[in-house]
């Protein structure tokens, strides 16, 4: 008599198996589609499309770490700009690439200038990111960066939580004191320009979702 006892234990195992892939696999759908209704409202109907997310419970909120690239961090900080600044902005474009670049214009000396501001990012401590000027253009006029940077402050109404420091020459963008009307925060954790590999934590107050 053939014992199959074995062979009935193996083929449960298997199938536990796939129906815990399965309700995992869910889960994570779920999590993506809810995320992306809410980041909608503020990027004119664009969601972001995170490369891989996970979540865990932080304190009385949600945390996610999105894993994103350079192509969809220039569609959203440009979509942002745009709605958030409206006209304050135009004129004016963000590009992710070796570095982060601003481009735009100013008024130097009465005449409206192309310029085109180079940036390395240095993520803090704390999840807010430094954005420190290592060069900048300016039409034909050779100015020193500080110089040029208190010109822009001047020029650019900016968010209270996006701020030029001219003297120490970089640009502060403070996570820590933004967020989206639903209290959503966002911290960021890594960006590597080189590998084209940009992180950060999406924070989410359980009373978001209640």
């Amino acid at each position: 008599m053939t014992d199959t006892r074995g062979g009935r234990v193996a083929d449960h195992k298997g199938r536990g198996w796939k129906w815990a892939f399965l309700v995992l696999l869910v889960l994570n759908i779920g999590v993506l589609i809810w995320l992306g209704v809410q980041l909608s409202g503020f990027l004119d109907n664009e969601a972001v499309q995170p490369e891989s997310e996970e979540f865990v419970i932080s304190g009385e909120a949600l945390e996610f770490e999105l894993v994103t690239d350079k192509q969809q961090v220039n569609r959203v900080i440009n979509l942002y700009l745009q709605e958030e600044l409206d006209e304050r902005f135009s004129g004016y474009t963000v590009i992710v690439d070796d570095l982060v670049e601003l481009e735009g214009a100013l008024n130097v000396f009465g005449f409206d200038v192309d310029f085109g501001l180079y940036m390395e990012p240095l993520v803090m401590d704390n999840g807010n990111l430094q954005l420190r000027a290592q060069s900048i253009q300016v039409g034909s006029f050779e100015l020193p960066i500080g110089i040029a940077l208190n010109i822009l402050s001047q020029q650019l109404e900016l968010p209270e939580w996006i701020r030029i420091d001219s003297e120490q020459e970089f640009i502060l963008v403070a996570f820590t004191e933004f967020a989206l009307e639903n209290d959503m925060q966002f911290k960021m954790r890594k960006v590597d320009l080189e590998a084209d590999d940009i992180r950060l934590d999406i924070l989410l107050p359980e009373e978001a979702i209640k």
